[in-house]
């Protein structure tokens, strides 16, 4: 791939990007998948089952998460920009249906005889490679080539609040689990924006459980300079 497209990414830096935190959560829960599939000790039954959970789980995200852009960042392109979507679009269709054979080569591992369990679980890791390989290059033209619909045709405000509705229609339960893993892979400053961003639509008991539920995911360093710049925050509007 092309490093302008990486470049003109970069180009509109300062916008609310929509894309940022998902993304990287996206990116790193199935960078993690990948790499645990490939460890799995296949003739552990509970390793096995261990792993065909964190799979699931991966797959159920990657599907909602193409019904949110489709419904909302796709239907709002379109009201604006007539076929700015249809490209990405399709390869949504072809997402799903990668997503349904992975779900069957996941099924067909699990019920492998002892002499097929090998075959099986690499077949499986191949699958999935080429499936996060794909979604990589996905979510990159998705940050670069939507973005620049979204900029061009959207302010901030109403970006904000196109992503804002699309947060609340998101179940608890799948919330938190983005939240688990988009958290440890933002920026120092793109940490701060998005807690202080919840501090202020929630009650501060609510903050509260969210810093506690924070803390065990970011190493020490992360979380102090997180604490202070909080604190900081606080202070300067106090």
């Amino acid at each position: 791939m092309s490093t302008q497209l990486v470049d003109q990414a970069l180009d509109h830096s300062q916008r609310f990007n929509v894309y940022q935190g998902v993304h990287k959560g996206l990116r790193a829960f199935m960078a993690d998948t990948l790499v645990r599939v490939g460890s799995t000790d296949y003739t552990d039954a509970q390793e096995r089952q261990d792993t065909a959970e964190v799979v699931r789980s991966l797959l159920h995200i990657c599907g909602e998460h193409l019904k949110h852009e489709n419904h909302f960042l796709h239907t709002a392109m379109e009201r604006r920009a007539p076929g700015s979507s249809a490209s990405c679009a399709q390869e949504h269709v072809e997402h799903v249906a990668h997503i349904d054979a992975l779900s069957g080569s996941l099924r067909q591992a699990l019920a492998a005889s002892e002499s097929q369990q090998a075959a099986a679980w690499q077949r499986l890791y191949q699958l999935l490679s080429l499936f996060v390989a794909d979604n990589f290059e996905h979510m990159l033209l998705e940050e670069r080539e939507h973005n620049a619909v979204l900029w061009r045709h959207f302010s901030d405000e109403e970006l904000i609040e196109i992503h804002d509705a699309l947060l609340a229609n998101v179940p608890a339960d799948e919330m938190a689990h983005h939240f688990r893993w988009i958290l440890p892979q933002l920026s120092h400053p793109e940490r701060v924006v998005m807690m202080s961003g919840m501090r202020q639509g929630m009650p501060p008991e609510v903050f509260a459980s969210q810093l506690d539920m924070a803390r065990p995911l970011l190493n020490a360093r992360a979380w102090h300079k997180l604490q202070a710049a909080l604190k900081s925050e606080v202070a300067c509007h106090g």
